[in-house]
């Protein structure tokens, strides 16, 4: 495997415009600040430690929306309804069904048209299909069991021996309030037979963001390297725009690249895994850089403490 260059682990740092992608549309039914509702009575009462509530997916979805920036390379998104699930398949052919308080990759639903059916992919189960429209929805019902589900366009992302990939990208803060730094991407190759890559559910593995670029696509080193430094900006502008709901003293962002080379963010995570960013074995100094910035935060924690005492 080849790893990224140091250019790469310093683009956190360099003054750079946020980046973009010519051509892309901006999708219709994206919200305004009025348009985000108040948490649930359950969620309120734990912004009585001085948190605010953690957002669900569709919340996030539509506070990144916000940003002009971070807008392009979201992916279009709904709250889940039969009719919902209808447009959002007539306009992209497949689709993602996800449960909107969901993690680690449970619940997930491929949903996709095909040979005159319908057919569904759960995580790692076996693909099933359905004839008729209706048999389809109360499966879905069925599944879901009267939880909040997103549906979510999918991403024809670039694939590693058949298997889909996408990248986690990790910023931190050194010190409460200090300015988001750039820690290191991995990529996430799903298992065998899985539509999810989170790696524990599916059996995946991690692997070199560079070397899958290349590999997938058949990109030059230099190309990919591009598209990872896209990706880094990506992520620091979507953290400084997430300031704006609440300060975190890390956040990883799972990002996509398709088959024609487009970048999108997909998700955002307020607790990232570190065990994740460790397994990548080609680049140790990522390991040790996550973890030094995780006790600076700490140490600096503590004086804090120690200066209100």
């Amino acid at each position: 495997m080849q790893k990224p260059t140091s250019q790469l682990h310093r683009a956190a740092s360099i003054t750079t415009r946020p980046a973009t992608d010519r051509g892309l549309r901006r999708p219709r039914g994206f919200a305004t600040s009025r348009q985000i509702r108040p948490a649930s009575p359950a969620l309120r009462k734990t912004s009585r430690t001085g948190r605010k509530p953690e957002l669900g997916k569709f919340a996030l979805w539509r506070w990144f929306a916000r940003n002009t920036t971070v807008r392009r390379f979201l992916p279009q998104t709904a709250r889940y309804s039969p009719a919902a699930l209808q447009r959002m398949l007539q306009a992209h052919g497949a689709v993602f069904v996800k449960p909107s308080a969901g993690s680690r990759g449970r619940g997930v639903i491929k949903v996709w048209q095909a040979e005159g059916r319908y057919w569904v992919h759960h995580t790692v189960q076996q693909p099933r299909s359905f004839r008729r429209w209706p048999d389809l929805v109360r499966w879905l019902a069925r599944v879901q069991g009267g939880r909040l589900h997103i549906v979510q366009q999918a991403v024809d992302v670039v694939r590693l021996h058949g298997r889909p990939v996408d990248f986690r990208v990790l910023v931190q803060r050194d010190q409460p309030g200090g300015p988001w730094l750039y820690t290191g991407t991995v990529a996430k190759v799903a298992g065998a037979g899985s539509v999810v890559t989170n790696i524990a559910l599916s059996r995946g593995r991690v692997c070199d963001p560079q070397w899958v670029l290349q590999q997938g696509l058949g990109w030059s080193r230099k190309r990919a390297q591009q598209c990872l430094q896209r990706m880094v900006r990506l992520a620091m502008t979507a953290a400084r725009h997430f300031d704006g709901y609440q300060l975190y003293r890390e956040l990883g962002f799972d990002m996509a690249v398709d088959r024609q080379g487009r970048v999108w963010l997909l998700e955002e995570n307020t607790a990232p895994s570190h065990a994740l960013m460790k397994k990548l074995r080609s680049q140790p100094e990522l390991a040790r850089r996550m973890e030094l910035r995780w006790r600076h935060y700490q140490r600096a924690l503590r004086r804090n403490s120690l200066k209100k005492g």
